[in-house]
């Protein structure tokens, strides 16, 4: 086994809050080197492979604050319960770590089923929440901004794909990236300015966002030549802001502090990636 958001009331354990300059310069210096990873890979090999497995936390699964709910109360605080921040989702009975995104920076070829997606993406916010807190979709596939608040919400996606919009109560707005994101960028709400989430606008449909159990899958990977994936967590640490891990076994992928590690699949192989992630990785 290879060994976030917004608010003022974060443990101090766990480091500052992410805010949307910070994840900007994040963004930024793990783009830094982008032109290497623009465009497509020389195809050196054949066929096709999978890779799948499970992020899970080493330690006692952290505790998610509740936001600092200011306005709106009814709606944003039902009950004076406010939700719960997300900047480090880990399930207390698996230890699987949601919303890390996982892709290859790039591929030289891609399978027929792994083409851009094109069914309609329907992200949401309800509670003043966004309910996808890490979206990955496809550069030209629809999306569809919908608020299922009966208080209007502004939505606010940074990055190459600008978009600042009003979506009034029960309302919707469409949304189509036309340009790939090399990691995920900030969405936010300046009415209540404690939501924010993440996008990822992707060319193809090779990038996973791990379930609450950690888990994730990326099928039809090309086989025979390396692949460098990518490793993103809006909480991490380590290489400006990506998600690193220093394991013997990481060290085997040389996983980098740019939260990148290169791997060769062969034909048909499905191989298991189980990543034990300490909390030392997070909290920045």
């Amino acid at each position: 086994m290879l060994a976030g958001a917004v608010g003022c009331d974060r443990p101090a354990e766990l480091g500052a809050f992410a805010n949307v300059g910070a994840a900007d310069k994040i963004r930024t210096a793990l783009v830094g080197d982008a032109a290497a990873g623009e465009g497509e890979a020389e195809a050196t090999g054949t066929g096709w492979a999978t890779i799948k497995g499970r992020f899970v936390f080493e330690g006692d699964p952290p505790t998610m604050p509740p936001f600092s709910v200011n306005k709106d109360e009814a709606t944003c605080a039902p009950g004076g319960q406010a939700p719960a921040q997300q900047f480090l989702v880990v399930d207390p009975s698996s230890k699987g770590i949601a919303n890390i995104a996982i892709y290859p920076r790039k591929v030289s070829r891609v399978h027929d089923d792994m083409g851009p997606k094109t069914d309609t993406f329907v992200f949401d916010q309800k509670v003043c929440v966004f309910l996808t807190h890490v979206a990955a979709f496809s550069v030209g596939q629809p999306v569809e901004i919908k608020n299922s608040d009966n208080v209007g919400h502004n939505t606010s996606i940074s990055g190459q794909n600008g978009f600042n919009q009003i979506i009034p109560s029960d309302g919707a707005a469409p949304f189509t990236a036309k340009k790939e994101e090399a990691t995920p960028v900030p969405v936010s709400c300046s009415i209540h300015p404690w939501m924010r989430s993440y996008m990822l606008p992707r060319k193809n449909a090779y990038v996973a966002v791990t379930a609450p159990d950690g888990s994730f899958e990326i099928a039809n990977l090309p086989a025979g030549e390396e692949v460098e994936i990518q490793v993103w967590h809006e909480h991490a640490t380590g290489g400006k802001g990506a998600l690193f891990v220093e394991s013997d076994a990481a060290k085997e992928l040389k996983w980098s502090d740019k939260g990148r590690f290169k791997i060769k699949l062969e034909e048909d192989e499905v191989r298991e990636l189980n990543i034990t992630v300490p909390a030392a990785a997070f909290g920045g």
